[in-house]
C-alpha cells in the first residue's frame, strides 16, 4: 500500500501524485460552495423554499373564527392593546409581507404579558383571525389552521402580481 498521510485514508502512490497535483482544489471547492450558498440563500428566503406561498387577501380564516378570536383579543388583549394598535398603516408597515407564522410566533412568544405562552394555540390563531378581519382581509370558507407548515405559507399583505394573473387564467 502507499504512503499514509491522514489516519483516516491511505492513499496509494499514484492517488498520492494526483493530489499533490491540486494542491487548492479542495480550497476552491469549498470557497466555491460557500459562495454558491451565499448566492441562493436570498433566492431561498424570499420564496420560503415553496411556491404555494399565498396571500391572506385570498380568504384564510373563516368568519366565526374572527368572532371569536374578538372575544379572545377582548378577554386576553384589549386591556393593553387597542385593535387600532393592530391594524391600519402600523401594522401594514410592520407585517405585509412576512408571513402569518411569523405574526403567530412573535403573538406566542410575547403575550400575554402576564402569562406569556398561555393561551393555546387555537387561541391565537383565532387572535390572529381577528387581527386580519381588522385589517380588511376576507373570510374564507375553511378556519386557520394552527399549524406552522400552512401558516408558514401565507403572506400578509394583498395578492401577489402572479397569484392574481394565474386565478384569471383558471
Amino acid at each position: 500500500m502507499g504512503r499514509v498521510h491522514c489516519p483516516l485514508v491511505a492513499l496509494r502512490d499514484s492517488e498520492w501524485q494526483r493530489a499533490r497535483q491540486f494542491p487548492n482544489l479542495a480550497a476552491v471547492t469549498s470557497k466555491l460552495a460557500v459562495v454558491l450558498l451565499l448566492v441562493a440563500a436570498p433566492l431561498i428566503a424570499q420564496s420560503n423554499g415553496t411556491s404555494a406561498d399565498r396571500s391572506v387577501a385570498t380568504g384564510v380564516y373563516a368568519d366565526d373564527q374572527a368572532v371569536r378570536g374578538r372575544i379572545a383579543f377582548e378577554s386576553y388583549c384589549a386591556s393593553c392593546h387597542e385593535p387600532s394598535f393592530h391594524s391600519g398603516d402600523q401594522f401594514r408597515m410592520g407585517w405585509f409581507g412576512r408571513s402569518v407564522y411569523d405574526l403567530f410566533r412573535v403573538i406566542k412568544t410575547t403575550m400575554p404579558e402576564d402569562n406569556i405562552g398561555g393561551l393555546s394555540d387555537d387561541e391565537y390563531t383565532r387572535i390572529i383571525a381577528y387581527i386580519l378581519q381588522l385589517n380588511g382581509f376576507p373570510a374564507g370558507k375553511d378556519s386557520l389552521a394552527a399549524d406552522s407548515v400552512s401558516m408558514r405559507r401565507l403572506r400578509i399583505g394583498p395578492p401577489s402580481a402572479s397569484a392574481d394573473s394565474s386565478r384569471k387564467r383558471r
